[in-house]
């Protein structure tokens, strides 16, 4: 994928690198910064292929590549001559993360000197920048400092945290935000064939993120785990203490998605007890169960669940343990809906 439009969301970063294309004004270090999933090697891959083509053509208003030029199906291929990604030559141990060290950037400099072999200009991606150790950004920043004409450099990091201030100065940061809800969920629904349910609760629990949207939506262990979840909230009203006790044992890794289809679930409950809309509810094949739990829960119920979800995540990031932050969740869950029953 080598196109801006293929891109799902980012029209700000989509923005700021189609005004540079237009303009000519190329930035020779340019950070782009989003979680993992949010779209920066896409991103970067789309830029680059742009760059080096040689017949950009508009299409909906972007300048893209032509997809067709010797340069393009190279770029396509991440076999292009003058567009590099730079990974760690050092296999790490097992269980660490590879990481960007000195000796990669100055074989990346050493490259830089070097000029184009096909193209006007020679683009290297950096992927997990943040994560170079501060000798390797020191000696980035002589590249930095006086780059060639023809060299541009792209970071691609989880935040801007973690680069040397001298390095950040020297970039330009370009920054990647979740995406709409609705805009996602219609995409993973054009796209990915997906299901009203199933998009909007793949948008939803990604928090924006398209990578993690997509991932969920395909997962099937995720699917059968998002029915276990809905059948025990179904459920909960009359489990006991124990039983909800093992419950939040057992979730695991899964404790934070749970979080978030009972956010889901619950906020489906308030959305008709607000407004009477069973369109609007995101699980579409339980709205009965919706209409009727909305029916017989009270708003001050409802809001007290609302308040319990909100001090769950607040005790998450305080470094709670999920098993018994989910437990004590629950628990007052269950209290609530009892009280009003």
């Amino acid at each position: 994928m080598n196109r801006f439009s293929e891109i799902i969301g980012q029209r700000d970063a989509i923005a700021h690198l189609q005004n540079c294309l237009r303009t000519g004004r190329i930035p020779h270090a340019a950070i782009l910064a989003g979680e993992e999933g949010a779209g920066k090697l896409a991103l970067a891959q789309a830029f680059a292929a742009a760059l080096v083509c040689r017949d950009r053509k508009e299409e909906d208003g972007l300048l893209e590549p032509c997809g067709v030029c010797h340069d393009c199906v190279q770029a396509q291929s991440m076999s292009h001559p003058d567009i590099k990604v730079v990974t760690p030559a050092k296999v790490p141990e097992s269980g660490k993360t590879p990481v960007l060290g000195v000796d990669d950037i100055r074989a990346m400099r050493a490259d830089v000197a070097i000029l184009p072999y096909q193209s006007d200009w020679k683009i290297y991606i950096l992927p997990h920048a943040e994560r170079m150790t501060p000798q390797a950004q020191n000696a980035l920043l002589k590249t930095l400092e006086e780059p060639p004409a023809y060299a541009v450099i792209l970071l691609l990091a989880d935040s801007l945290t973690g680069f040397l201030p001298t390095v950040l100065s020297r970039c330009i940061a370009v920054r990647l935000k979740p995406t709409p809800e609705k805009e996602l969920s219609d995409v993973l629904m054009q796209r990915y064939g997906a299901d009203r349910q199933s998009a909007l609760i793949a948008a939803r629990l990604s928090g924006g993120n398209a990578g993690r949207a997509v991932t969920l939506l395909q997962d099937e262990e995720q699917a059968a785990f998002r029915q276990q979840a809905i059948g025990f909230l179904k459920s909960l009203p009359g489990q006991d203490a124990f039983s909800i006790h093992q419950f939040a044992a057992g979730l695991g890794a899964n404790a934070e998605t749970f979080l978030d289809l009972t956010s889901c679930w619950y906020r489906d409950i308030c959305v008709y007890k607000a407004t009477g809309d069973a369109d609007a509810l995101i699980f579409q094949d339980e709205v009965r169960y919706s209409i009727q739990s909305a029916q017989n829960t009270g708003f001050p119920a409802l809001q007290r669940i609302q308040e319990s979800l909100s001090e769950a995540r607040l005790r998450r990031t305080r470094g709670g343990n999920d098993a018994q932050v989910l437990e004590l969740l629950l628990l007052k869950i269950r209290d609530s809906i009892n009280a009003t029953i």
